[in-house]
């Protein structure tokens, strides 16, 4: 939000700076030929904006349905996982209290990020101790060896999406690359703001522009941050799970 308003005062202030600029500039510089090139070279600025936050946006989503799918892809390793520790008997009652506590860590990891508290960096005791448990399971005969070789692969199956999701927290929009949009943005609108008549139907119009390209900026950081933010992912496939683990 605090990024999305920055580059909202950015933006619109370069169209009331191009209307000040107009009003110190020889009456030449705003001729008609000089209104078709700078016309020109905004149109040009224009489609090379559009697509960028267009493709931003895309992306955006993509990341945002990616992380989505590699948590729900997670949970229900772990609900197998617990499937197979319930049919291996009693004896599986200390790894099936780890992965207990794997889910939830990783809702309380999510809804500290939500909240938009600072969240230590993760060192993975929990997953350690699951595959130390899932290891320690006696083979007395060969369905519990099939059973233990099963839970094994799918314990390190969810300790790879559990430090997949733990790493997606970050950001991987570079600001670079967001900086040189709002440049952009800015160009575009200080060279309306130097052919624009200044009264108030133009200035209101061309905040509203600059709030929609703002929104759309808004809307791919959101994206971005799932965790965090007002769009949020949701824990309910990690709390489900969990009820079944007890």
């Amino acid at each position: 939000m605090v990024v999305s308003l920055i580059a909202l005062f950015c933006i619109f202030a370069s169209a009331v700076g191009g209307m000040i600029a107009k009003e110190f500039l020889p009456e030449h510089f705003l001729s008609e030929e000089s209104k078709t090139i700078i016309k020109a070279a905004r149109s040009v600025v224009i489609g090379l904006a559009a697509l960028t936050l267009g493709l931003l946006i895309a992306t955006a989503k993509g990341s945002f349905d990616g992380k989505e799918l590699q948590l729900k892809e997670g949970t229900a390793k772990m609900i197998v996982l617990n499937r197979l520790l319930l049919k291996y008997g009693n004896k599986s009652d200390a790894a099936r209290n780890a992965l207990r506590q794997v889910a939830i860590a990783g809702i309380s990891i999510i809804e500290e990020t939500s909240k938009g508290r600072p969240v230590k960096e993760a060192k993975g005791e929990g997953i350690d101790d699951l595959t130390v448990k899932l290891m320690e399971l006696p083979e007395q005969n060969a369905a519990q060896t099939w059973l233990k070789n099963a839970a094994l692969s799918l314990g390190n199956e969810v300790a790879i999406s559990r430090w997949k999701i733990y790493q997606s927290t970050s950001s991987t929009i570079s600001p670079l690359f967001l900086a040189v949009l709002v440049f952009w943005l800015m160009t575009i609108f200080f060279s309306l703001g130097l052919i624009a008549p200044a009264n108030a139907a133009v200035l209101s119009a061309l905040f509203m522009a600059a709030l929609s390209m703002t929104g759309a900026i808004l809307l791919t950081l959101e994206l971005d941050q799932p965790y965090d933010g007002m769009i949020q992912m949701s824990v309910e496939p990690l709390k489900m799970a969990l009820q079944q683990f007890r």
